[in-house]
């Protein structure tokens, strides 16, 4: 499911989820949210116009912040990370999943997002990250057993 469309279907990739959603809807007591590649204001006015309660968008705010405030001022923004046409899908998504977190992080310390970062640079970046975390972890717990 995540990744890039490699084709011109991308009203079908965005929210991806809302059918299901609109099943769903018609035997739950409490709102629903999709969520799923939401990025452009059309789609999100159609996730709430079928009646879900919200649409999440929190990939493209990930890359583009002032999303909502753009929208409403007109502009036609659709933010986008750089695309990742990888044959393993599997890898393509912890790619694309790292290129979020990297603007996340970026955003964090009050810097601007990258949405061009290199799939790959962000994905060392991301493992070296969990590498050093994981170890920072490991030291706590040996810390508190000997304690």
């Amino acid at each position: 499911m995540m990744g890039s469309s490699r084709d011109e279907r991308t009203l079908a990739r965005e929210a991806y989820f809302l059918e299901f959603a609109r099943d769903i809807a018609a035997v739950a007591t409490m709102p629903l949210m999709v969520t799923g590649g939401i990025r452009r204001r059309e789609v999100a006015e159609k996730v709430i116009d079928s009646g879900v309660a919200m649409a999440g968008i929190a990939t493209a705010l990930a890359i583009e912040p002032d999303l909502p405030r753009n929208w409403r001022l007109g502009r036609v923004d659709v933010p986008s990370l750089k695309p990742i046409a990888w044959k393993n899908k599997p890898l393509a998504a912890t790619a694309h999943m790292a290129a979020v977190k990297y603007q996340l992080t970026r955003l964090s310390h009050r810097r601007r997002t990258v949405p061009g970062v290199s799939p790959i640079w962000a994905l060392v970046v991301s493992q070296i990250d969990a590498k050093r975390r994981a170890k920072q972890y490991r030291r706590w717990m040996q810390a508190m057993a000997a304690a």
